[in-house]
């Protein structure tokens, strides 16, 4: 692991860059201090840009949030979340006279993200008997525990549902040290129960093949020595570029930011990181404390 001070020195050698999104640019409820500059000269120095979140909504929705943190279309060149690959692959498969999935779903998510599949001819449906699959975006509130939801994971496994993960996420991370939960939690308890769980997004090889295809080469040798993925999360930034062959710079400011005990911006303990890395068995090409 290299130690840089910033994404622009990380950076320098690389024309592709992958950027996270929650824990990189933004915390859920402001931007990260200098995070719009930083992005306004890598782009001015040529540099291709994309946002891969695994968000659990369609990537215009995140289009508004970061031009409301002054991150303008101009700077990047898309954004694909969890949301809009799971959005794009029951696409397909109502195409395919739902091969894969059938009509009926049954959500298990908060009311913000009940729109994901607005478009498409999917029925959602409160009765796990009468549904198909399962699609799970994540939890209420700020302050959500498990047993938020643990009635409706139950009713999907009864049923034995497939269910779809739109967030692989465990948990983001506010500014103030505030650990939310996210669907990935939902997943993980539906294995325990037995359940089929399929995910969409980080750190899954479809959305790195899609994010190539994006940046107009399906050719994904060609990326190699020129793509570099920046994030906060060990188990989806980290290890999704690391098991895609790409490079990648771990921002220490994010959900790392309470086991370091340090905030975004601030140096973490190169000891602390070590050991964490090493729990993980995962290692970054570069570290910085922020963007």
């Amino acid at each position: 692991m290299k130690f840089h001070n910033n994404i622009i020195e990380a950076a320098s050698d690389y024309e592709y860059l992958i950027f996270d999104v929650w824990g990189v640019v933004h915390d859920g409820t402001s931007a990260y201090a200098g995070v719009v500059d930083a992005i306004k000269t890598l782009r001015n120095s040529g540099k291709k840009i994309c946002f891969l979140s695994n968000a659990p909504r369609r990537s215009f929705k995140v289009a508004e949030v970061l031009k409301k943190y002054g991150i303008t279309s101009d700077l990047y060149d898309f954004i694909l979340t969890s949301g809009e690959a799971t959005f794009l692959d029951l696409q397909k498969n109502e195409d395919e006279n739902y091969k894969k999935f059938g009509q009926n779903y049954f959500y298990i998510g908060p009311q913000k993200d009940l729109d994901l599949l607005d478009g498409l001819n999917y029925k959602i449906t409160s009765d796990a008997s009468a549904a198909d699959f399962a699609v799970a975006t994540g939890f209420d509130g700020d302050n959500s525990v498990l047993a938020e939801k643990m009635p409706q994971l139950l009713q999907a496994a009864q049923y034995n549902l497939p269910l779809i993960c739109v967030n692989p996420d465990l948990i983001v991370v506010k500014q103030n040290g505030l650990e939310l939960i996210c669907a990935g939690v939902l997943a993980n308890e539906y294995k325990k129960l037995n359940g089929e769980v399929l995910y969409y997004g980080k750190p899954f090889a479809a959305v790195y093949h899609k994010v190539c295809e994006l940046f107009n080469t399906s050719d994904k040798s060609k990326m190699l020595g020129k793509m570099l993925a920046i994030g906060d999360g060990m188990e989806t930034d980290i290890k999704g570029a690391v098991d895609f062959g790409i490079d990648s710079v771990l921002i220490t400011g994010g959900i790392l930011s309470n086991k370091l005990q340090i905030k975004y911006g601030e140096m973490a303990d190169k000891n602390k990181l070590e050991t964490i890395c090493k729990n993980y068995q995962l290692y970054p090409t570069f570290v910085i404390p922020g963007l």
